[in-house]
């Protein structure tokens, strides 16, 4: 089940234009030595603990010392300092799964918890996620550094279309992209880098489907690239253990994916048929978004997709998204939410 759109007030400007999939931010994020994490509070993988050492692959625009904290800019305003609550887990990772978290989170449903989930489906898929990249959205090597780290979120509404930002966007240090992440053909509009592209497994198929014929035919690939899984329902667990062990996936709506029906891929992205060419008639659009024929993970992540290429949010952090930052008179937040928000904190 996907999660539905919502609006946000006005003082969240930034997270209201990633959501309906429209913006590019410029701003920037402290990853210089935070205070310890509430009394209380778990301190793995919180939005402090799992910012670490820049990728190599970071861009090149960076100041000696980060002068707009964006950290130091909340705490400055207590209107924002009592909205963000730093502490929060933000990525889940085999080695904070207890019986105490499955205690409490079994009290909520799907995307703030795992009510009515299979145990055995998510504690499998979260024992694969026992590395250190696993906890940290950027790799950690050594003490982090005092400057900025500068991210832009891309999302899919349009409205870059004819900006000619491109160059911009691949200027900064990370640049997230989410669901029908148009690139082909718009380079100069919207660039070419992806460090971290994010979705559900219902947005990602829905996308590759509604997207198809501005060129969003295969899930973005690269070396460097990382995904991040939004949990909002079992399906992303078992998509996500599939993933990373190669094999197709075993149960749910995504069952089918198997060796017999699709060939191991090539390197790259394989595109998929496309829903309106005469290989591919009108009911392959479900067949699209089911998988009840549907390619093997390898083919949406690469044939050499390991854990270390995959990010899980913290059911925890969803339900602090939508509590903190999103208005009662939403409905759930969206996948542009989920990375602003990452990519801010």
């Amino acid at each position: 089940m996907g999660l539905p759109r919502g609006h946000l007030f006005w003082l969240l400007l930034l997270l209201a234009a990633a959501c309906s999939g429209i913006l590019f931010t410029l701003y920037s994020s402290a990853v210089g030595p935070y205070p310890g994490p509430r009394s209380g509070a778990r301190n793995a993988t919180s939005s402090r603990a799992f910012f670490g050492r820049k990728a190599s692959n970071a861009g090149t625009r960076k100041s000696p010392h980060c002068r707009h904290s964006l950290y130091l800019a909340i705490q400055k305003h207590p209107h924002f300092r009592a909205l963000f609550e730093l502490s929060t887990p933000v990525l889940l990772s085999g080695g904070l799964f207890t019986q105490e978290l499955w205690d409490r989170l079994s009290q909520h449903k799907a995307p703030y918890g795992w009510q009515g989930l299979s145990r055995q489906a998510i504690n499998s898929t979260l024992s694969l996620l026992n590395g250190s990249e696993s906890s940290e959205l950027f790799t950690a090597s050594g003490k982090p550094p005092s400057t900025c780290i500068r991210c832009a979120v891309v999302g899919n509404g349009g409205i870059l279309n004819g900006s000619r930002q491109g160059l911009n966007i691949d200027a900064h240090d990370y640049v997230f992209r989410l669901n029908g992440a148009v690139i082909k053909g718009f380079e100069k509009d919207v660039g070419t880098k992806t460090s971290f592209y994010g979705f559900t497994v219902n947005t990602m198929k829905n996308s590759l489907i509604s997207y198809w014929n501005l060129g969003f035919t295969s899930v973005p690939q690269g070396q460097d690239l990382r995904y991040i899984f939004i949990p909002s329902d079992i399906r992303d667990y078992v998509m996500l253990r599939s993933a990373i062990l190669g094999v197709p996936v075993p149960e749910g709506p995504d069952k089918g994916d198997s060796p017999a029906r699709t060939a191991r891929p090539a390197a790259g992205p394989v595109p998929f048929p496309s829903p309106r060419s005469p290989t591919c008639p009108t009911t392959a659009r479900a067949a699209l978004s089911t998988s009840s024929m549907g390619p093997r993970p390898q083919t949406y992540f690469g044939p050499e997709a390991s854990a270390r290429k995959f990010k899980l949010l913290h059911p925890d952090f969803i339900s602090y998204l939508r509590e903190r930052l999103v208005p009662m008179d939403s409905s759930q937040a969206t996948t542009g939410n989920f990375l602003t928000t990452i990519s801010s904190e």
